[in-house]
C-alpha cells in the first residue's frame, strides 16, 4: 500500500527568505518531519533547484522529493496571481493528499485538503510600513487560503488570537504549535576561536548584540537612542553589534548613527555565518530585542538556548517565548531601554540568573516537539475530521 503524499511549501528555502525566520522555520521543520516519521512521502515545492546540503542536510534531502516550480515572466503586481496559479497547478500535478502551506504568499486556489501555518499578521497589525499594493494582494490571498483550510496552525497564542479576531477563523480550527530553538554549534577551538571572531568583526570592547533585523517593527531607532544614553553615562566602554543585512535601510541607519554621533561604537557586520554568530552571542553582555511586534520571537529563544541574557519587550508573543527568563523594558522609552542595558552590564548576578532561567525556558521549545505536534494534525486533515 502506497504512503500518502504530503506537499509542503518550500519556497522560502530558495528565495530571499532563506536566511530569515521563515526560511529557518521551513528548513528546521522539514529536517524534523522526515526524521520523525516514515508514514508519508514528502513533496516539497520550491522556486528553482533543490537547495544545497548546507541548508537542509543530505539526510533530509534524500528523504523528500523536491518539486521545482516552473518559471514565468514576471509582471509587476500581477506576479502574485501567477505564483498562485503555478503553485496550485503543481500541487495538482504532484497528486498530494494534503498540502501544508508555510510561506506567507499562499495560493487560495489549491484544491486538495490544506493545513496552513500562520506566522503573524504584521501587515494588518502595522499596515503603514508593510502593506503596499503587492503585499495587499498576497495578504488577501493568504486570508482566503487560511479561511478555506481545514486546519490552521498558529506559531503562538498571540497569533492565534489575531487570526481569530482579524481573519474571523473559528477558534476550534486553530491549533497553536510553537517553533523550536535551533542550536548553533560554536566553532571548535573554544575561547581562542571566539576571540578570533570578535577581532574579525572589529569588536574590542564589551558589547550588546541585536540579531532581529532592521525593519520598522524591530525598533532600531529607539535602540540606538538608548545606546547613545549608555555611552553618555559610560563613555566608550561598550559597543553595540547589530547583525543582518541592512538592505534598503542602510542609508537611514547609517545617517542616524552619524546624527547621534555613535557610529564609532556601533558595529554593522551584515549577514554572519552561524558559527561566528554563535561566538558573538556567547560573548555578548546581552541580546537587545525590544521589538514592537512579533508572531513568535526566534532571536530571544535562540539567545536563551545559548545562555545569553535577554533584554526585551512585553509585547505580542514575546512573553510566551521568554517567560520570566528575560529583563523587560518599555520599547518606546529609550531611557528605560538604556537603564536595562546598564543594569545588565553592571549586575553579574542578574546576568547569571537570566542565563540559568533562559536555558531552562528554552527547553520548552524544540523542533522535535514541533514536528510531533504537526504530525498529529495531518491524519485529522486527511480524514476530513476538521472541516470548514
Amino acid at each position: 500500500m502506497s504512503k500518502p503524499r504530503v506537499g509542503l511549501d518550500g519556497r522560502a528555502l530558495t528565495n530571499q527568505n532563506r536566511i530569515r525566520g521563515i526560511g529557518l522555520y521551513t528548513a528546521r521543520l522539514l529536517e524534523n518531519l522526515v526524521r520523525a516519521t516514515d508514514d508519508y512521502d514528502f513533496v516539497v515545492f520550491g522556486e528553482g533547484p533543490c537547495p544545497d546540503d548546507e541548508l537542509l542536510g543530505k539526510d533530509t534531502l534524500d528523504r523528500l522529493t523536491w518539486w521545482e516550480l516552473p518559471r514565468h515572466e514576471r509582471v509587476p503586481y500581477h506576479d502574485v496571481h501567477i505564483d498562485h496559479l503555478t503553485l496550485a497547478r503543481s500541487v495538482d500535478e504532484a497528486c498530494v493528499a494534503l498540502f501544508h502551506g508555510i510561506d506567507h504568499n499562499l495560493s487560495p486556489l489549491i484544491r486538495c485538503p490544506t493545513i496552513v501555518t500562520v506566522h503573524d499578521l504584521i501587515p494588518i497589525i502595522m499596515p503603514g510600513p508593510y502593506l503596499g499594493p503587492r503585499n495587499y494582494l498576497w495578504v488577501t490571498a493568504h486570508r482566503i487560503a487560511t479561511r478555506r483550510a481545514r486546519l490552521v496552525v498558529a506559531v503562538s497564542d498571540n497569533t492565534r488570537q489575531d487570526v481569530e479576531r482579524l481573519w474571523k477563523v473559528p477558534g476550534e480550527r486553530i491549533k497553536v504549535v510553537y517553533e523550536g530553538a535551533y542550536e548553533i554549534d560554536s566553532p571548535s577551538g573554544g575561547e581562542p576561536a571566539e576571540g578570533q571572531a570578535l577581532r574579525k568583526y572589529g569588536i574590542d570592547r564589551p558589547y550588546f548584540i541585536g540579531t532581529g533585523g532592521f525593519d520598522p517593527r524591530k525598533n532600531i531607532s529607539n535602540i540606538l537612542e538608548a545606546f547613545k544614553l549608555v555611552l553618555l553615562k559610560e563613555g566608550d566602554r561598550f559597543q553595540l553589534v547589530l547583525t543582518g543585512e541592512l538592505g534598503r535601510f542602510s542609508h537611514s541607519i547609517r545617517e542616524e548613527l552619524v546624527e547621534l554621533d555613535i557610529e564609532h561604537s556601533v558595529v554593522l557586520p551584515g549577514f554572519i555565518p552561524d558559527g561566528d554568530l554563535a561566538s558573538l552571542r556567547n560573548r555578548a553582555v546581552a541580546l537587545v530585542f525590544v521589538s514592537l511586534y512579533e508572531g513568535f520571537g526566534l532571536p530571544p529563544l535562540e539567545a536563551m538556548k545559548h545562555g545569553t541574557p535577554v533584554l526585551t519587550s512585553r509585547v505580542s508573543s514575546i512573553p510566551e517565548v521568554v517567560g520570566e527568563a528575560g529583563l523587560y523594558v518599555e520599547p518606546l522609552e529609550p531611557e528605560d531601554i538604556a537603564a536595562g542595558m546598564l543594569r545588565l552590564a553592571s549586575d553579574e548576578d542578574l546576568r547569571e540568573e537570566l542565563k540559568k532561567k533562559g536555558l531552562e525556558q528554552a527547553k520548552r521549545f524544540t523542533w522535535e516537539e514541533t514536528a510531533r505536534e504537526l504530525l498529529a494534525l495531518y491524519p485529522l486533515v486527511l480524514r476530513g475530521g476538521e472541516g470548514r
